[in-house]
């Protein structure tokens, strides 16, 4: 492993120094600076059209991305003798945001904002790709509507059983509440005309990250810097505001006032227009976590109880009430 990989860095303009791995990649230390060496398995034109993402941002005048780097080909992947193919991206020394520090949350959130007013979609190459390759639309609509019945294919088949575990007592305690924030998330989006704000955002040709998350904002010194556009995609960008703040909220015990800190430091860089703020809430009424959960359930080994899995139900059990309250509040502010 070790001579494919510098089999494949003598490919580049860089002199290399040293080398460790770290998730999900080697870190590269040379002359040139630090990059990151990935093994690379999505397509050509997904790359390009990432690549394409990060080097429109560079000429907006945000240069903190982990943009590719050309080998001495001036191609951006390069094979081994195996023929894997690998990627170079250049690549920052700092710290992950901290999902639990209130001031690296409110700096995370307006550099979300700064992005998504500089984020879109590049201009078409001489093959005129863009449009027809970058767009895979998340119909959030059926998204909905399927996970509902999924809650309800879990429901039924634990009422079913004649002998039931404690977590799958737990499931059916709690989930008529559930599946009726679910049956109201749905009923709200077919108010929103959601298939037009997808159309808007795509004709405005915006892009959204796909992926922003503590892991992929690392602070170093003043900058914030963005890594890891791997999910970037055209289409409605308040799903990346409403991804991170989640996972914060649950993080955090669904602290009203930092989810209404979160929204207000958003909307002062980029206030949302009123289709999109109602998304918002939507997606943050429905149910997300408790779906996830019994999901997994379903899907996994059902001879055996997982009190892993069985603890995180009980800690969405014991954060529902501040969860609601929050809720109140963002109908109030979004809706």
């Amino acid at each position: 492993m070790e001579e494919k990989i510098e089999e494949v860095v003598k490919q580049y303009p860089v002199q290399l120094i040293g080398k460790r791995r770290i998730r999900g990649a080697i870190l590269l230390e040379a002359k040139e600076g630090l990059f990151t060496l990935v093994h690379y398995k999505e397509g050509d034109r997904k790359l390009a059209f990432q690549e394409q993402v990060k080097q429109e941002l560079i000429r907006k005048g945000y240069p903190f991305v982990d943009e590719g780097i050309p080998n001495n080909s001036q191609e951006l992947l390069t094979k081994d003798s195996m023929g894997n193919r690998w990627l170079l991206k250049r690549w920052y020394i700092g710290r992950e945001c901290n999902l639990r520090e209130g001031t690296d949350i409110v700096q995370a959130t307006g550099h979300l904002a700064k992005l998504h007013t500089l984020m879109r979609c590049p201009e078409r190459d001489s093959e005129g790709v863009w449009e027809d390759e970058a767009v895979s639309e998340k119909n959030l609509e059926v998204l909905l509507e399927r996970h509902m019945r999924e809650m309800k294919r879990v429901y039924n088949y634990i009422r079913g059983k004649k002998k039931r575990n404690e977590m799958e007592i737990c499931i059916l305690n709690l989930f008529q509440k559930f599946y009726d924030q679910a049956g109201f998330a749905n009923m709200y989006i077919s108010e929103i005309d959601y298939h037009s704000l997808f159309a808007q955002c795509i004709r405005e040709k915006r892009v959204y990250h796909g992926s922003y998350n503590y892991h992929n904002i690392i602070f170093q010194e003043n900058q914030v810097i963005t890594t890891n556009f791997d999910r970037a995609d055209m289409g409605i960008q308040i799903v990346d505001l409403y991804d991170f703040m989640r996972k914060i909220m649950e993080k955090n015990g669904w602290d009203t006032a930092q989810g209404v800190e979160i929204l207000d430091t958003y909307q002062k860089i980029r206030p949302l227009e009123k289709r999109e703020a109602k998304l918002l809430y939507v997606l943050l009424l429905f149910p997300e976590k408790f779906w996830k959960q019994i999901n997994f359930y379903y899907n996994g080994r059902k001879s055996w109880m997982s009190v892993k899995n069985y603890d995180k139900l009980l800690k969405i059990e014991s954060q529902e009430e501040k969860r609601r309250n929050f809720l109140m509040e963002a109908k109030r502010l979004l809706f």
